[in-house]
C-alpha cells in the first residue's frame, strides 16, 4: 500500500506539472477553452493528493483516466491532429492496467480497466475521423507543434518503459518468491526435498565424492508430548538454524529429520563435522515459555563412494537407525561399531534393551524431573515360576517362557520401550499415547496373560503367570526410585497372593 501511494502521488504531480506548462502553452498560443480547462485540472489533481492520502485508490485511478481523456480529446479536436495530444491516450491504456494489478494484489476493490481502455481507444479512432472531416478550429504554430509532439512522445514512451520494467521486476521477484517457496520449508527456512533432489543430481553428473548424513532429533515425540506442538515448532526452527550455513547442505529431510550433503573435497571427515554439530546441539540450552531442557540429535553417515545416491541415503538411513537404537545423540559411521554398541545394551534372548539400558533411561527420566517435565508411569512384569518350568521341562523352555512373555508385553505397550530389567522382570517405561491410556492398557496386558492360562492348549512354558505393578510420576517424586518403588510394591503383592 504504501509503495502504491508513493507512486499514486508521484503521478499526481507529474500530471498537475504537465498541467502547469500546458495551461501557459495555451495562454500562448491564445486556446482559450484549454487554458480554462486547465484550470481545472490543476484543481484535480490537487484534489488527487488528498484522495491518495485517504487512499481511495479506486476512485483515483478511474477519475485521472476520464481527467486524462477528457483533456486529451478536448484538446486534440480544438487544436488539430497534429498537436499529438491523442498519443497519451496509448500510454494511458498501460497505467489503466498498472493500476487494476496494484488494486488486485493489494486485494481492495479494483476496477476492470479494459473497457476503459476500449472507450479510450474508441475516442482516439473518433478524433482522428473527426478531425479528417471537421479542420480543427485552433492552429498551432509549428514550432509548438513540433514541442508538443515531441512532449508527449517522450511522456509516453517513459510511462510505458516505467510499467514494463516495473512488472518485469515484480514478475521476476515472485518467481524467485515461488521458487524458493517451493524448494525451501516454511518452518525452518531449510532447502527441502526437491532441492535436494536438483543438488544430488548435479554432484553426480560433474561425478563429486560427497558424503551423506541423516540426522534425527532424540525423542522429539516426548518433547511434543511433553510441551506442546508449539515448542516443536520452536524446536525445529531452532535446530534449522543451527544446521543452516555450516559449509555443507543441509535440508529438512521430514518431520524432524534433517539431511547433510557434503563434498568430500570441500569437507573430507565427516564424523569431525558432525560430531561438532551434536556437541553444539547437546550443549545449547533451549528454552520455551519460560521452561528450560535440552535437545540431542543422531547421525548417520554414508560415503557416496561406489554407491548410487539411493544407495547412499539408504546406507545413512540404515546408520541412523542403528545409532537411535544404541543410545542416541551420536554420530554412526562405520555398522559394525554400533553394533557392538547394541550388543551392550541389548538383552541376547528377548532383543529387548537390557538393565545397563534401564539404568540410563532412569537417568535420563531423572533429568526430566529436574527440569520439570517429566510424564510418566513404570510397569513391571515379574514372572513367577520361572525356576519351575527350568527344572521341570529344561533351560530351552525356561527361555522359550521368558521371551513369550515379553513378546506380549511388547505387543500391549507398542508405544513404550521395554526393558529386561531383571532375569526374570521386566521393566516398561510408559509414555506419550501409552502413558495417557495406561488403565486400558493395564487391563489388556492382565487379560493376555490370564488367557495364556486359561488356555488348556497351550504347553505349560506358554501360560505366563506374572505379578504386575504400575506406578505414575507424582510431582511430590524426587526422582524415579519413589515411582519404582511404588511399583515393585504391588509386584510383591501379587506374589503373594
Amino acid at each position: 500500500m504504501k509503495r502504491a501511494k508513493v507512486t499514486a502521488w508521484g503521478m499526481a504531480i507529474c500530471f498537475l506539472l504537465i498541467h502547469v506548462l500546458m495551461i501557459m502553452i495555451f495562454i500562448q498560443c491564445g486556446v482559450t477553452p484549454m487554458a480554462k480547462f486547465n484550470v481545472f485540472s490543476i484543481s484535480f489533481y490537487i484534489v488527487m493528493l488528498f484522495v491518495v492520502y485517504k487512499e481511495w485508490l479506486q476512485f483515483y485511478a478511474v477519475a485521472v483516466y476520464l481527467e486524462v481523456v477528457a483533456h486529451m480529446v478536448l484538446a486534440a479536436l480544438l487544436t488539430g491532429w497534429g498537436s499529438g495530444f491523442q498519443i497519451t491516450l496509448i500510454g494511458m491504456n498501460v497505467l489503466a492496467f498498472f493500476a487494476e494489478y496494484t488494486g488486485r494484489t493489494l486485494k481492495i476493490k479494483y476496477v476492470r480497466m479494459m473497457p476503459m481502455c476500449i472507450l479510450g481507444m474508441f475516442f482516439y479512432l473518433f478524433v482522428y475521423v473527426y478531425l479528417h472531416f471537421h479542420p480543427a478550429p485552433y492552429v498551432l504554430p509549428a514550432k509548438a507543434e513540433f514541442w508538443l509532439s515531441l512532449l508527449w512522445g517522450v511522456i509516453v514512451f517513459v510511462i510505458t518503459m516505467f510499467v514494463l520494467q516495473f512488472l518485469v521486476i515484480i514478475a521476476n521477484k515472485s518467481e524467485e518468491q515461488l521458487e524458493y517457496q517451493l524448494s525451501h520449508d516454511k518452518l525452518t527456512g531449510l532447502p527441502n526435498r526437491y532441492y535436494l533432489t536438483n543438488h544430488l543430481e548435479k554432484l553426480q553428473r560433474k561425478n563429486d565424492e560427497y558424503w551423506i548424513a541423516i540426522s534425527d532429533i532424540d525423542d522429539f515425540k516426548k518433547v511434543n508430548d511433553t510441551y506442546g506442538h508449539n515448542c516443536g515448532d520452536y524446536v525445529l526452527k531452532s535446530v534449522g538454524e543451527i544446521l543452516s550455513d555450516r559449509g555443507a547442505l543441509c535440508c529438512r529431510w521430514g518431520g524432524e529429520e534433517f539431511l547433510f550433503v557434503g563434498k568430500t573435497s570441500e569437507i573430507p571427515d565427516a564424523f569431525e563435522f558432525l560430531e561438532k554439530i551434536r556437541k553444539e546441539i547437546e550443549q545449547r540450552d533451549f528454552e520455551h515459555e519460560g521452561t528450560h531442557f535440552k535437545v540431542t540429535m543422531t547421525f548417520g553417515v554414508s560415503s557416496s563412494a561406489g554407491k548410487k545416491v539411493f544407495d547412499t541415503i539408504r546406507d545413512a538411513d540404515e546408520k541412523l537407525y542403528l545409532g537411535k537404537h544404541s543410545g542416541k545423540n551420536r554420530v554412526i559411521t562405520k555398522k559394525h561399531t554400533v553394533e557392538n554398541m547394541i550388543s551392550q545394551v541389548q538383552d541376547p534372548l528377548t532383543r529387548v534393551k537390557n538393565k545397563a539400558a534401564f539404568e540410563k533411561s532412569i537417568e535420563s527420566l531423572n533429568m526430566d524431573i529436574k527440569h520439570g517435565a517429566a510424564g510418566f508411569g513404570i510397569v513391571l512384569v515379574r514372572l513367577k515360576n520361572v525356576d519351575e518350568i527350568n527344572e521341570k521341562y529344561g533351560q530351552d523352555k525356561g527361555d522359550e517362557y521368558i521371551l513369550g512373555a515379553c513378546k506380549l508385553i511388547c505387543g500391549v505397550f507398542i508405544n513404550s520401550q521395554v526393558y529386561r530389567a531383571k532375569a526374570t522382570e521386566f521393566a516398561v517405561v510408559i509414555a506419550g499415547r501409552d502413558f495417557y491410556e495406561r488403565e486400558e492398557l493395564m487391563a489388556e496386558l492382565s487379560d493376555v496373560f490370564g488367557k495364556s492360562i486359561e488356555n488348556g492348549d497351550n504347553n505349560p512354558w506358554h501360560r505366563y503367570q506374572v505379578s504386575i505393578g504400575m506406578s505414575v510420576y507424582d510431582e511430590n517424586d524426587k526422582d524415579v526410585s519413589g515411582v519404582i518403588g511404588r511399583a515393585e510394591e504391588q509386584v510383591l503383592k501379587g506374589l503373594e497372593q
